[in-house]
């Protein structure tokens, strides 16, 4: 065993409607709340790119590998969720549905137009509508497209733009946005150098797998967060109330997504086989202590101090 005295650097890559939010907030916890970053355009906005080193967790909401090599750090451990791809597109268009409907002043009166079918719809009836493709393959453009944040970053003319997973922008490309193939290359390769590879479907042992990552304790109960208020048991599945043609249709849809889904499916079962076979590699004791111990912010910090002489990291 491993003793260490805080978790190490984490990168949190949230593939949209997988249990992201959730998990975020179990592993954002084992950090001091000034370490936490959570990457996404509103945030970017107060930033300069050099402002990123001195973060410790990233939680990256819906964006891509270019950000992470933004920070300028090599030392952080990476982490992400994947899920069904068919399950995952279906709760992506719910989501859209429940937002436009609650907070339409959100949105631009272009996109409202643009999606105006799908709010009132069934799921039958609007599965041809473009908005569906592009919920399709929300898992490899997340984790395999390349583009330029700059232009998100504070001074620039874009910094006060947004972006969710319902209200696209675009960024200057760095790579063919449209070639499925290479986003498919791409994310293959990020997830292959993941310590933790985690699956929706078996939520509990993934977050086991994250926080076994970071040497911390997995929570006592995991939190519900962003989930469909509708939906009592989580493991249900969307697929058994579908239309054949629906199906059909979203697997076609989501073909790139289900070969890397089996990709990350395999490496969890790898993963998920090594922690069994093995006692936890890494225990880190701050994340504990300052759970149990009223004002031990005060007590840790000469001893983090200590440890940086120690280990030669000059880095807050």
């Amino acid at each position: 065993m491993r003793v260490r005295l805080e978790p190490p650097p984490t990168y949190f890559v949230h593939v949209p409607k997988t249990g992201g939010v959730s998990l975020g907030t179990v592993l954002g916890v084992a950090f001091r709340r000034s370490e936490c970053v959570r990457l996404k355009p509103p945030t970017l906005a107060q930033l300069a790119p050099s402002d990123l080193e001195r973060f410790r967790f990233f939680h990256a909401m819906h964006q891509g590998r270019s950000l992470l090599e933004l920070t300028g750090r090599t030392d952080l451990t990476c982490i992400t969720m994947l899920r069904d791809p068919v399950e995952r597109a279906v709760s992506q268009i719910l989501y859209l549905r429940r937002t436009v409907a609650r907070i339409p002043q959100t949105f631009t009166a272009a996109y409202l137009t643009r999606v105006a079918p799908i709010p009132h719809g069934d799921l039958d009836g609007c599965v041809h509508h473009d908005m569906f493709a592009e919920a399709c393959d929300s898992q490899i453009r997340t984790l395999g497209i390349l583009e330029d944040y700059t232009p998100l970053f504070k001074g620039s003319d874009r910094a006060a733009g947004g972006r969710s997973v319902l209200r696209p922008y675009e960024l200057p490309p760095l790579m063919d946005t449209g070639d499925k193939a290479r986003l498919l290359e791409n994310a293959r390769g990020w997830l292959g150098g993941m310590a933790a590879v985690g699956i929706t479907e078996r939520y509990a042992e993934s977050v086991l797998l994250a926080c076994d990552a970071l040497g911390v304790p997995a929570p006592a109960g995991l939190p519900r967060q962003n989930v469909n208020p509708r939906r009592s048991d989580l493991t249900a599945s969307y697929r058994s109330g579908l239309a054949p043609k629906v199906v059909d249709r979203l697997e076609e849809l989501t073909w790139h997504d289900r070969q890397l889904y089996a990709y990350a499916f395999d490496l969890f079962l790898e993963q998920w086989a090594r922690f069994r076979a093995r006692p936890r590699r890494t225990y880190s004791v701050a994340p504990r202590v300052r759970n149990i111990v009223p004002g031990v912010r005060r007590v840790l910090r000469p001893l983090r101090k200590i440890a940086r002489r120690m280990s030669g990291d000059t880095t807050r």
